[in-house]
């Protein structure tokens, strides 16, 4: 444009006055249309602020309708090196005296050591390994029959039962020890052997058969064993898998119970010697049948002068014993025993395969990490296991609600301000200021927290200590809340989650702004309309505008060429007329 207009002529700037003309054109439905998009903008982010903050005050207001928060139990130990404890929503509040006498062990044996392991083989066969009812085969062959392969072959068998296998080394060779993580009486481990001629090596492999025994000591008597005289009554006695009931006649003698139960136990792997030593006389029962060994005596009557059947019952906190592996024989022997854990609940015995125990008080699962000395359970010392509700994690979740309402509060505050800067000066106000969405969403709020619900238990937030401030914003007087917690803990529930609770009608009030086709969705596309539109209309301007352009153009371009042809006109005109006769050019 500058390199044509002006030509004819000779005005300079009339591609300025061009470009003037289309900007004075434009500028108007631009400033228009900028204060639409910042307005819009503006609104569309406030929106958004005020969303992000219901979405909030959404989620608290869910977590606080859950009636399981309301159900939750708390389970507290007095000790918790003893146990601790974890409660479900049966549990039922109050407070339990626990006793804990043994805890729940596996079994761990060592096996027949094997000289010059390094080099040693076993005769092919197979082992058979159990733990009580389950068991596994392992096979022996030329390929495994090494120590260390046998090792490998029982932890490849044996990892689906929880038993492993490994290799220790002492002064008599180096044995196999065998660990199970299963815990509980009578699931000691037992390796049962066959061989099958196959293939002959330095070892006989039974010598890895391994069958748990024990044995009790009872009580001792003074004076020959002959002479000590029991009244008649009944011998309980249980080993592994095994229960055996001994009757004694009244007058029998400690001799005669020894051969009662060697009697009655043969065939059941159960016997019973006499040991004398310095105190006395006393029966040591033996079993074959596992670590598991156990004698209950009764009375039925008899002689009064005769000693008691029950003056045979174990001394407190004695039970049975197994021997080790034996380092300088090389002997097989348990490490430690399968036993179950031992537990009294307010004086009621308890006995568990693992230490987890979730039999014993319904709904609450005592997880036991020691059992108590001999001293404190001889003294009565307790562990007191106390149920409660939780009242600490609704109070947390009543935080959370008043913490997420107030931020929506002062959010919708700060978007509808209407702030005085100075005398003169127009107000700065908020991007939603008279905006109906947030008018009606605050309004709906408030209404249903001073509404009045029930005729029973708590009718409104204020007797909870949860009250409304001059802002607007909640505030919590935690002594009250507390208060009401303590005294009416489903009141307070009720009250919450009930059919027509506060959080079920904020719920339902606020879903209808946050939900898919809510109110604050409908709000987003209409502004995103808008900013469309303003696109719309930017594009038709400069269109518009291009037309404009294009016929000042034009038509400027048509008076400066006219401009340059009259200019023309004039000076042949000038020229024509100097050339005549008798004209005369003056200076």
């Amino acid at each position: 444009m500058a390199g044509i207009l002006g030509v004819g002529s000779g005005i300079e700037s009339i591609d300025s006055i061009v470009t003037a003309l289309v900007n004075a054109e434009k500028a108007p439905k631009t400033q228009q249309l900028d204060r639409l998009e910042k307005a819009t903008t503006s609104r569309f982010s406030a929106l958004s602020t005020i969303k992000g903050s219901l979405s909030s005050l959404q989620t608290a207001i869910q977590n606080l309708n859950k009636p399981s928060l309301f159900t939750t139990r708390t389970a507290t130990s007095s000790s918790g090196a003893v146990l601790s404890a974890k409660a479900d929503a049966d549990a039922v509040a109050g407070k339990y005296s626990v006793q804990v006498q043994q805890l729940a062990t596996s079994s761990k044996i060592g096996l027949q050591s094997i000289a010059n392991a390094s080099t040693a083989t076993f005769n092919s066969g197979k082992l058979t390994i159990s733990t009580g009812s389950s068991s596994f085969e392992v096979d022996v062959t030329a390929a495994n029959n090494s120590l260390s392969g046998v090792r490998d072959a029982i932890n490849t068998a044996g990892k689906d039962q929880g038993v492993s296998a490994t290799i220790v080394s002492d002064a008599s060779g180096s044995r196999l020890v065998l660990s199970s993580t299963k815990s509980g009486a009578g699931n000691d481990i037992k390796v049962a052997v066959s061989e099958d001629g196959v293939t002959t090596g330095s070892v006989a492999l039974t010598t890895q058969a391994f069958q748990p025994s024990a044995s009790l000591q009872l009580p001792s008597f003074s004076g020959a064993s002959s002479s000590t005289l029991f009244q008649s009554g009944n011998l309980a006695i249980k080993a592994g898998g095994v229960n055996l009931n001994v009757a004694i006649t009244d007058g029998a003698s400690l001799e005669d119970v020894r051969d009662a139960i060697n009697t009655s136990g043969s065939g059941q792997g159960i016997s019973a010697s006499i040991e004398t030593d310095s105190s006395g006389s006393r029966l040591v029962l033996n079993s074959t049948n596992g670590t598991d060994l156990t004698l209950e005596a009764t009375v039925s009557g008899g002689t009064p002068a005769n000693n008691a059947l029950t003056a045979l019952n174990p001394a407190s906190g004695v039970t049975a014993t197994s021997a080790g592996p034996n380092s300088s024989t090389g002997g097989a022997g348990v490490i430690s025993k399968a036993q179950s854990a031992v537990l009294f609940v307010d004086g009621l015995k308890v006995v568990s395969s693992s230490n987890s125990v979730s039999s014993a008080i319904d709904g609450v699962t005592l997880n036991l990490a020691g059992a108590q000395s001999s001293a404190d359970l001889t003294a009565g010392k307790t562990v007191d296991v106390t149920i409660g509700v939780d009242k600490g994690t609704v109070k947390t979740n009543i935080q959370k609600f008043v913490d997420a309402y107030n931020s929506l509060m002062n959010a919708a505050a700060q978007q509808t301000a209407v702030v005085q800067v100075g005398e003169g000066e127009n107000p700065v106000t908020g991007a939603l200021v008279g905006d109906a969405t947030v008018r009606g969403l605050v309004a709906g709020l408030r209404g249903e927290l001073v509404k009045m619900t029930g005729d029973d238990g708590f009718r409104a937030l204020a007797e909870l200590g949860i009250t409304t401030q001059k802002d607007g914003t909640l505030k919590i007087d935690d002594t009250k809340l507390t208060s009401a917690l303590d005294s009416n803990f489903e009141g307070v529930a009720e009250y919450f989650t009930g059919d027509k609770g506060l959080m079920v009608r904020l719920d339902k009030n606020v879903n209808e702004y946050l939900k898919t086709g809510g109110v604050f969705d409908q709000r987003t596309k209409a502004l995103q309309g808008t900013l469309s539109n303003i696109d719309d209309q930017r594009e038709a301007l400069d269109l518009r505008i291009a037309k404009v352009q294009e016929r000042l153009v034009a038509r400027y371009t048509a008076m400066d060429q006219l401009v340059a042809r009259l200019q023309k006109t004039s000076e042949s005109l000038t020229s024509q007329l100097a050339s005549l006769p008798g004209f005369v050019k003056k200076d």
